[in-house]
């Protein structure tokens, strides 16, 4: 859905589930897709007829990886030089955020919801992109597990974040809507009314627009 302009552009399918006839078609010199796309038979034709196959890794969730991806994406597409100048845009705005986050007393203790859909809400936990993007902005993440898991009323009341941020989907305009996860209104982030909304395209993948949701989740960790 990012940029605006791939909507104008044929869908192919999930990316988990290739069609050969469907990508040729388009007749492409190169395919970029995530390491676990497939089916790999579907890839292997790809190759076999001569298309450039380029696989990226969508873990570790870290910078480095992503940096790395962006190189190479660049490279792909024989324009490394903006690949190289993204890389430096995006890296010196998240050093600036750092900078400031250096000047605070101490970071927010902070949790991350994707979603309870009825249920126990998940939380996530580290190795989560989530996570990193909490830990950029100047947050501590109250989680410890690893990736993500469902929390019952007693864990999430435990916890007790000092900020709760969940994604905009889930709300739809109304914050009231979380009242249905059960322990959040015993939270200090529910009680001091520290909810914060962030786009789920934003949160949920490490890609070249994670400067935009630190800076703005950042900047809401410390209103001014």
């Amino acid at each position: 859905s990012y940029p605006p302009e791939t909507a104008k552009l044929p869908h192919i399918g999930y990316w988990k589930q290739l069609s050969s006839e469907g990508i040729l078609s388009l007749r492409p010199d190169s395919v970029i897709t995530w390491q676990d796309a497939g089916p790999q038979i579907v890839l292997d034709q790809l190759r076999a007829q001569k298309v450039n196959v380029v696989t990226l890794p969508r873990v570790p969730a870290t910078l480095e990886q992503m940096y790395a991806n962006i190189r190479q994406l660049a490279k792909t597409l024989q324009v490394p030089e903006q690949g190289e100048a993204l890389v430096t845009q995006i890296n010196q705005r998240l050093e600036r955020v750092q900078q400031n986050v250096a000047a605070k007393k101490a970071p927010v203790k902070a949790m991350f919801i994707l979603s309870a859909g009825g249920s126990a809400p998940q939380v996530a936990g580290k190795g989560s992109v989530a996570d990193a993007i909490l830990s950029l902005a100047g947050a501590e993440n109250v989680a410890t597990h690893q990736q993500y898991k469902s929390y019952s009323a007693e864990s999430l009341i435990a916890a007790n974040p000092e900020v709760i941020v969940v994604t905009s989907q889930m709300v739809d305009g109304d914050i009231n809507r979380l009242r249905s996860i059960a322990g959040i209104t015993h939270t200090a982030a529910w009680k001091n009314q520290r909810i914060i909304t962030v786009d789920q395209n934003l949160i949920l993948g490490m890609g070249p627009r994670i400067a935009d949701v630190v800076e703005s989740l950042h900047q809401q960790l410390w209103p001014q």
